[in-house]
């Protein structure tokens, strides 16, 4: 199994001042902590995983708040490939109702070119769900099933054969060709997130493989896993790995491990909430995201299952709970790469590095060994959970 590291860039502690501007309220202009500090920080997530063994290095899309700072991922990751040698690079994800899918195209054969041979791009893609997000982007959210939809197809031609022909609402293109000309089929690393039942329809229908973020919980996130598998195998294609991302801490004791667990993860799940608008009511009224609707509902009722949720139920603890419930987890998903978020919410970047490091060196080998089977449509009927297990309690 192939195992990723993936760079978010969070300002956490600039949520209440920049929550306080948006309300009209007078506060400082400028975050106390540098948004460019932490960009620049981060970059070191990169040269380690390239220097300790990692398969590839991923990063995100997100815009206009302190959640994540990566607007343009394919751009990121074409400076990340100019200080790396040998660690493929993935977006996870570019939000295709935000760009149009033939400038995707062209961004992610331009990084293919000079990777060169032996490296590969990995093009995560998704729908989005921050109404700010739309909003700042001048995109009707309502649009976004029918947006997404079309630019997928888009994409997957294009990235096939580096020529496209299409005849849609929001996209007319004709005897398009990509220059300069892809020298293979990069579709075969096209990937797209599956959040919602309707998008994993989407994704089914169109054969496109299935990259598990989980923005709620695990077990939301497993349910629609195996709702693709079913539509998958229905419209007639074999059954299909995962890529899963996971969110971790590593240290030598559980105490020590669990004390930073549950304050970044606690974090990190407040962040998501804060960015998401997930108390909000508006979700219920977008065309296309009713489901995420019923789960805010729920959160207004008590949102400690989500706010708690990464830190009940992702892999953290010592070396060996961490590789005990990334195992569980990576079977459960019938994944064949876990890509490992190391620092969130307000972590410093030295915890994150130790953490990181001893990853590398005791959990990093034994996840390698692993070589779990794609998810069959026959384990729907599965009665499993995957969602409420802490890591400490597996060891």
């Amino acid at each position: 199994m192939r195992i990723g590291a993936t760079i978010f860039n969070q300002n956490y502690g600039d949520w209440d001042r920049y929550e306080a501007e948006e309300q009209g309220k007078s506060v400082a202009k400028r975050a106390v902590r540098s948004d460019r500090e932490i960009f620049n920080e981060e970059i070191g997530i990169a040269r380690m995983a390239d220097a300790l063994g990692f398969d590839s290095v991923w990063t995100i899309e997100h815009h206009f708040t302190p959640y994540t700072m990566v607007t343009n991922p394919l751009q990121y990751l074409t400076y990340i490939a100019g200080i790396t040698k040998h660690v493929d690079l993935g977006t996870m994800v570019t939000v295709l109702p935000w760009h149009n899918p033939v400038r995707v195209a062209e961004d992610v054969n331009m990084l293919d070119a000079f990777l060169g041979a032996g490296r590969n791009v990995i093009c995560g893609v998704g729908r989005g769900l921050g109404r700010r997000e739309y909003a700042g982007l001048g995109v009707d959210q309502n649009e976004a099933r029918g947006r997404f939809d079309e630019s997928l197809q888009v994409l997957t031609q294009l990235l096939a054969t580096g020529q496209c022909d299409f005849d849609g609402e929001f996209y007319k293109i004709h005897g398009l060709r990509l220059r300069p000309q892809p020298e293979r089929d990069l579709s075969v690393n096209l990937w797209c997130a599956g959040g919602t039942e309707q998008t994993v329809e989407i994704i089914a229908k169109h054969g496109v493989r299935p990259l598990t973020i989980p923005t709620t919980s695990l077990d939301i996130a497993l349910a629609n896993m195996r709702r693709y598998a079913a539509l998958r195998r229905d419209a007639g294609y074999a059954p299909s790995h995962t890529k899963l991302a996971l969110w971790t801490y590593v240290a030598e004791t559980t105490s020590e491990a669990q004390a930073g667990a549950e304050q970044y993860m606690v974090e990190y799940a407040n962040s998501a909430l804060r960015h998401y608008e997930l108390l909000g009511t508006h979700l219920k009224s977008i065309k296309g995201y009713e489901a995420y609707g019923a789960q805010s509902d729920a959160l207004r009722k008590d949102p400690s299952p989500f706010t708690r949720g990464f830190f009940n139920s992702h892999p953290w603890g010592t070396p060996a709970q961490t590789i005990a419930r990334a195992t569980e987890l990576a079977q459960a998903f019938g994944t064949d790469e876990i890509m490992f978020i190391f620092k969130y919410g307000a972590m410093p970047m030295a915890m994150a590095e130790k953490s990181m490091r001893l990853f590398a060196k005791e959990v990093l080998p034994a996840l390698k060994e692993l070589n779990p089977r794609p998810l069959a449509p026959e384990e729907r009927a599965s009665s499993s959970t995957v969602g409420s297990t802490p890591s400490g309690a597996t060891a």
